[in-house]
């Protein structure tokens, strides 16, 4: 098994979020599960992050989420690493299921903050610092997403958090441009930052930091991958190469609503033949006039042969 510091310096480039693939009935399917996760490899992605926001994590319940784990991981077969995410609404459901991810293979572990009540920053303190004691052995990510919470990662917290219960990194999707900049200086060289916010992708490239975690890139990965790829060969960066990247990834998260909209981003994969169309209750799939307004959009991205 690799070690802390190897895994963690795998999760770099671009880092998908997974959709859940579903059955008609709302059921988990993990045969779905396992083709998505061959077909992102084969597009070249860099790591996948599984049950997160687009993986409607939230309306699974634990025992799908680590089945959906098993699947990936099992799927990927050490190709690429695979990120669980384990938050929850309690500190012990949290540590209970990050160490059933890791029984179930994830490589490393995302912890969105508690949600719905509002915390304090001691109360967050100790609710990370529970989970990584739980899990020493594997990287364990805060996931800072405050408008979907309503608590936040700040800062000084982050500093806390990687002196006293060596917190691995963040995946921070405030969108927050400056924020980012005061995380990374808080965090300092080896706090491993990873964004979430796709349009400010441009900004982790400029600013060397780990990677992104996309939702819109779950449907069409290739203009991020080309973009990452054209500023890690290691050469002179050729700008004018990436701002036609970036201009694509625009597009795509136009496309899908900037990857809040979950049912998009699964019609997109449904017309590009990898999965089924459904999600969880209480969200619906698309009707059909949608779907053929997205079918336009989606297409022209890309190209004619993208759809199956």
């Amino acid at each position: 098994m690799a070690s802390k510091s190897e895994t963690t310096q795998r999760l770099r480039g671009v880092i998908v979020a997974m959709p859940t693939p579903m059955q008609a009935s709302g059921a988990i399917d993990l045969g779905g599960t396992a083709r998505l996760t061959e077909w992102l490899i084969g597009k070249d992605v860099n790591a996948l992050f599984v049950c997160g926001t687009t993986g409607e994590g939230p309306l699974l319940d634990e025992r799908e989420r680590v089945e959906t784990t098993r699947a990936a991981v099992g799927a990927a077969r050490g190709r690429v690493p695979v990120i669980a995410h384990a938050g929850a609404v309690t500190t012990a459901a949290t540590v209970d299921l990050a160490k059933r991810c890791v029984d179930a293979g994830a490589d490393a572990l995302a912890v969105v903050t508690p949600y719905y009540f509002r915390y304090r920053d001691e109360e967050l303190i100790a609710h990370y610092v529970a989970v990584s004691a739980a899990v020493p052995d594997h990287p364990v990510l805060a996931y800072n997403i405050p408008a979907l919470t309503g608590n936040t990662v700040t800062p000084a917290v982050a500093r806390i958090l990687r002196d006293r219960a060596g917190l691995t990194g963040m995946k921070d999707s405030t969108g927050d441009a400056y924020g980012l900049l005061q995380l990374a200086e808080a965090g300092g060289s080896g706090f491993h930052l990873i964004v979430g916010a796709d349009l400010l992708v441009l900004e982790v490239l400029a600013m060397g930091w780990a990677g992104m975690v996309s939702g819109p890139a779950a449907a069409i990965p290739e203009p991020y991958v080309a973009m990452w790829k054209a500023v890690a060969s290691g050469a002179a960066v050729p700008w004018p190469q990436v701002a036609a990247a970036y201009r694509q990834v625009a597009a795509v998260c136009h496309a899908v609503r900037n990857g809040s909209d979950i049912p998009r981003i699964k019609a997109v994969l449904h017309l590009r033949g990898v999965i089924g169309p459904y999600v969880r209750a209480p969200l619906r799939p698309l009707a059909q006039d949608e779907l053929v307004e997205l079918r336009k959009v989606a297409g022209a991205l890309v190209g004619t042969t993208g759809f199956g």
